[in-house]
């Protein structure tokens, strides 16, 4: 079972191993779906400041962005997930990990309330909605373009309104660009993909 004291050793488990404090169907998807230990501890480290930073991860899955992020930084992290069976996977990750700087709510991205965090951790959150995956998750939602755009344009307009200063991770993108305003800060190879931080570094009213 992976927990605090490994990270605080600098040792960094493979996803093989961590992924033990799941039941076994996640670990059979867990490549396709979730994002790789490697990955979650560099995006994590990118996206927090310093201790006071609130990091949401929109369509958060199993958790294992945020275990491994309240695992390896001092920072809160907080999962939305539109599946409750998923959220509930993830709390019973989180008790298992003795982690209390993790908290996960079932809901769907077009309600939550993005406002109060300091950073947004963006995995391609909308894909199974266009995507037809071989190595699908349990409970599975429903297939739909118009969901996957209205999903979109959503996002776009929660990062508009975002205060100058926040940061942005994204892994394999979001689906859409970024808006005006931010900034693309680095943009390194990661896992399969590559992981960008943005951050927002004025309104964008007064941009182009």
């Amino acid at each position: 079972m992976p927990g605090s004291a490994n990270w605080a050793r600098g040792e960094l488990l493979r996803d093989a191993e961590f992924d033990r404090i799941y039941p076994e169907w996640v670990r059979k998807v867990s490549e396709s779906h979730w994002t790789p230990v490697s990955v979650a501890r560099r995006a994590a480290e990118l996206l927090v400041v310093d201790e006071s930073t609130r990091v949401l991860d929109v369509g958060s899955g199993v958790g294992k962005f945020c275990l491994v992020g309240a695992m390896v930084t001092p920072a809160t992290f907080f999962g939305a997930e539109q599946r409750a069976s998923l959220v509930e996977i993830a709390r019973q990750a989180a008790t298992a990990c003795e982690l209390s700087r993790v908290h996960f709510v079932h809901e769907n991205m077009m309600t939550i309330d993005w406002s109060g965090y300091d950073s947004f951790y963006l995995f391609n959150p909308y894909s199974e909605h266009i995507f037809d995956y071989s190595s699908p998750i349990e409970d599975p939602i429903t297939t739909s373009l118009d969901h996957y755009n209205r999903y979109v344009t959503t996002t776009c307009r929660r990062l508009v309104a975002a205060p100058v200063g926040v940061r942005v991770v994204t892994y394999y993108g979001y689906g859409g660009p970024m808006p005006s305003g931010y900034r693309r800060i680095l943009r390194e190879p990661a896992g399969k993909n590559y992981l960008e931080l943005w951050v927002k570094e004025s309104s964008g009213q007064d941009d182009g």
